[in-house]
């Protein structure tokens, strides 16, 4: 059994969990490699508390042979909830959160057992990332860091945000060689006041904010970074930079092993509502990261999970000011007990085109 598999074991034995039952496409592909995509057809690993497992999946698609599980290949014809009914032991079983209701309410009605969610075991393991899954976050940022080197030459006045989507689509695939790992956000002047605003073909004009959020792969690893570029003579863009600056170094230099994330959230925060405004800082400091572009733990007001030893997450502090704009400053970091690690080294201070 490998190494992630052990850990979740030790881990169900240490909350009385007998069995557990894995669905989630990204949850497969880090615990067992597997990376099959089946539609609506089931695909659910089965953990035992002994360290048995047995993955049950449609005659139609082929799993790699593996020391870590038994594969149970099932036909259209067949019901694969009762072959899986047969198969589990225990009478407390731990479920992940993305598995489909239908599939779990038929496996409640043909299994009788505790039903608890399980996922909250998998997210303590994946949060904590090692030396190799932390090299792959390391030069994915670096990449992250080389497009957005790439992009600054093309935001001119004139320009539309669809134009610079592409390009930076373009860039990616020069640079990356694979895809992005979320659809870049292009934001210009007002429409930078909207956190997620989806990328148009607004212009340009004289004075206005550049907000741009992407990321790509390496080796199956996430980034993400967000910079806000500048011109001349918008001075509430301007100031509001400066807050939001302030609040991500800031919040990035009170990383410590041990705190709260909550406490992270807070640093950041109180600087924007100290500058007055708190009401214009709309969503969490940040978000875990790893093989997907969002994982637990969210580093929000309200998540009391400690920060531990290779954890991965990001800082992403904004102002977004509706009909005017805003600013985002987004890094990733890595919590180290020798010090935390941020990713991206594209420069943060004032950035004025042209």
């Amino acid at each position: 059994m490998n190494r992630r598999l052990e850990l979740l074991k030790k881990k169900m034995q240490e909350n009385a969990l007998d069995t557990c039952i894995i669905t989630d496409f990204y949850q497969l592909k880090y615990f067992i490699g597997c990376e099959i995509h089946t539609g609506e057809r089931l695909l659910a690993l089965v953990l035992e508390k002994s360290g048995e497992a047995t993955l049950f999946v449609n005659a139609l698609f082929h799993a790699k042979e593996s020391k870590d599980y038994k594969a149970v290949y099932y036909h259209d014809s067949e019901d694969p909830i009762a072959l899986m009914a047969n198969t589990i032991q225990g009478k407390r079983v731990g479920i992940d959160d993305s598995w489909n209701a239908g599939f779990l309410l038929r496996l409640m009605s043909a299994y009788s057992a505790e039903y608890v969610r399980g996922s909250f075991l998998m997210a303590e393991i994946r949060c904590q990332k090692d030396e190799e899954e932390q090299r792959c976050m390391i030069e994915a940022s670096r990449l992250n860091d080389e497009v957005m080197r790439r992009i600054r030459p093309y935001l001119k006045v004139g320009v539309t945000e669809m134009e610079i989507y592409d390009r930076l689509i373009t860039l990616f695939k020069e640079v990356s060689h694979g895809p992005v790992s979320f659809e870049p956000i292009v934001a210009f002047g007002k429409n930078g006041g909207d956190p997620h605003h989806e990328s148009d073909d607004t212009v340009l004009q004289k004075g206005e904010a550049i907000i741009i959020d992407m990321g790509c792969y390496y080796n199956g690893y996430c980034s993400d970074m967000t910079r806000t570029f500048l011109q001349h003579g918008n001075e509430e863009i301007e100031k509001i930079y400066d807050i939001v600056l302030k609040a991500n170094t800031e919040a990035e230099k009170a990383i410590r092993i041990g705190m709260p994330l909550k406490d992270e959230d807070k640093v950041a925060r109180d600087i924007i509502t100290e500058a007055g405004y708190g009401p214009y800082f709309t969503h969490r400091l940040g978000h875990g990261i790893g093989i997907e572009v969002h994982e637990p733990y969210d580093v929000s007001e309200s998540d009391e999970v400690l920060v531990q030893e290779g954890m991965c997450f990001s800082c992403e502090p904004g102002i977004y000011l509706p009909e005017v704009g805003g600013v985002r400053i987004e890094d990733l970091v890595i919590a180290r007990a020798d010090g935390t690690v941020i990713l991206n080294h594209y420069p943060k201070e004032k950035q004025y085109i042209d």
